[in-house]
């Protein structure tokens, strides 16, 4: 089991006396009496000022409202603050002083995502929510010659303004390149439909030595790069390799726009697959920390006696955690032939808190000789999706600012488990002109392409 789960396993992001099921789940008022319970402590704490933009929006309508106070801003608005939360839990399990044990038990996302759930059944979701891609072509990545067409087409600034007045993503937002070839069909011969017979577990160790890759849509879709250098550092270390067949993504899309059903159906249309992995002995390991705890803290938090859900969850490790969890058992090589210098190395804001990478990455990295970690915390400004839309991407360029310039500072290689994330830091920084050192710019790279190029493969 991977003991960062372990450790954090008393966070539950939904934690509410209402369970989701419930029709009093969707009862407005008694929401908005949530609501106004979980602001009046934040406003007399403001610890989370600048984790996203949800508490400056909140701590604005107080300060202007007639008095200065919770209770002269119009419950009217409370809703729509839930707009601005990307369910990132970096409030509720990083900073809250309030949550549990704390008799309070403020939990702000779970506050938000009941929100989240009331608009989407009112159907009153705004542009921002509804938008559920982290490209609006996607679906066009792993066809040759329509991919380049509409890498071509998005990086067209004719083209941009055309596409932010039919989608609301600002002509300025970072996107992906869809990619010719997705990771799933350069990587086929790894994918295991049906694994009926479980593989032989080394009986000295803890660590599973088989390892199934859950990519997630981001690496699949538009960087399959990531996939295939977690692939070549795993059989580097003599680690048996496959990719999980499943039957969709993950559906923190749905999640995020408050579609709790529609979630629930997507994410578990996945567990028979991932439970024949974790029942037949392999470590489930995923590139994207923000797709893992879906199936580690979403998903189990909305079923918590589903024991399928459970035993998946149990089978989640983060690749770094994974890497040094062998290390720890001596089954890690460390024949690295190249060094890297100066990392400045970004904690993942989706994900990082709960499945406790940073550490691990930082540790993994500092094996390799004549490298220097330098680890930077704190908002991104952008929430996977979430800041692209024209409406909000001002907004997260500010507050992502103090991040940008952390990692702007003079280093070989800017990298994050988080590789989306770590594409719009690397934009903010070359669109606010940060980078100090005009003779060399630092090279983005994700921690197992730098393992990669570590080992020299």
């Amino acid at each position: 089991m991977a003991q960062a789960l372990v450790e954090d396993s008393g966070h539950d992001t939904l934690g509410q006396s209402v369970g989701w099921t419930s029709p009093d789940y969707f009862n407005e008022q008694e929401c908005l009496s949530s609501m106004e319970r979980v602001f009046d402590v934040c406003a007399t704490c403001r610890l989370c000022l600048s984790q996203c933009n949800t508490f400056p929006s909140l701590f604005d309508l107080i300060d202007e409202s007639e008095d200065s106070e919770l209770g002269s801003v119009p419950k009217s608005r409370y809703l729509d603050l839930a707009d601005q939360c990307h369910l990132c839990d970096q409030c509720h399990v990083g900073h809250c002083p309030y949550s549990a044990p704390h008799p309070q038990q403020i939990d702000f996302p779970a506050t938000m995502l009941r929100a989240k759930a009331i608009k989407f059944a009112k159907g009153s979701i705004g542009h921002a929510s509804a938008a559920g891609r982290h490209h609006p072509f996607s679906h066009l990545a792993g066809v040759p010659v329509v991919a380049a067409l509409a890498n071509t087409v998005v990086g067209s600034s004719a083209a941009r303004k055309l596409i932010e007045r039919s989608t609301g993503i600002d002509a300025q937002a970072w996107l992906p390149k869809l990619a010719k070839q997705t990771f799933l069909a350069q990587e086929r011969a790894l994918i295991l439909a049906h694994p009926t017979q479980a593989p032989v577990v080394a009986d000295h160790s803890l660590v599973p030595r088989q390892v199934a890759i859950y990519a997630g849509c981001y690496i699949n879709l538009h960087e399959p790069e990531i996939g295939q250098d977690l692939i070549q550092v795993l059989q580097h270390n003599d680690i048996e390799c496959v990719i999980a067949n499943l039957e969709g993504c993950c559906g923190q899309a749905k999640l995020t726009k408050g579609d709790i059903s529609g979630f629930a159906a997507v994410a578990r249309a996945n567990i028979p697959s991932l439970l024949a992995l974790a029942e037949s002995g392999y470590a489930i390991v995923s590139p994207s920390p923000s797709c893992a705890r879906i199936f580690t803290h979403k998903l189990p938090a909305l079923f918590p006696a589903d024991t399928d859900i459970q035993r998946v969850k149990d089978a989640f490790w983060a690749p770094t955690e994974y890497l040094v969890a062998l290390h720890g058992e001596g089954a890690l090589r460390i024949d690295f032939v190249n060094t890297l210098g100066k990392v400045n190395y970004h904690e993942p804001f989706l994900g990082g808190a709960h499945l406790g990478i940073a550490r691990h990455t930082e540790t993994l990295l500092g094996l390799v000789p004549d490298t220097k970690v330098n680890v930077v915390k704190g908002s991104p400004g952008f929430g996977s999706h979430w800041g692209n839309q024209r409406e909000d991407y001002p907004v997260a360029i500010k507050l992502g600012q103090r991040v940008f310039r952390q990692m702007a500072e003079p280093a070989d290689y800017l990298t994050t488990d988080c590789q989306l994330t770590g594409r719009q830091i690397a934009w903010g920084i070359e669109i606010l002109d940060l980078v100090q050192t005009s003779d060399k710019k630092p090279e983005l790279a994700h921690p197992l392409t730098l393992l990669r190029m570590a080992y020299g493969l």
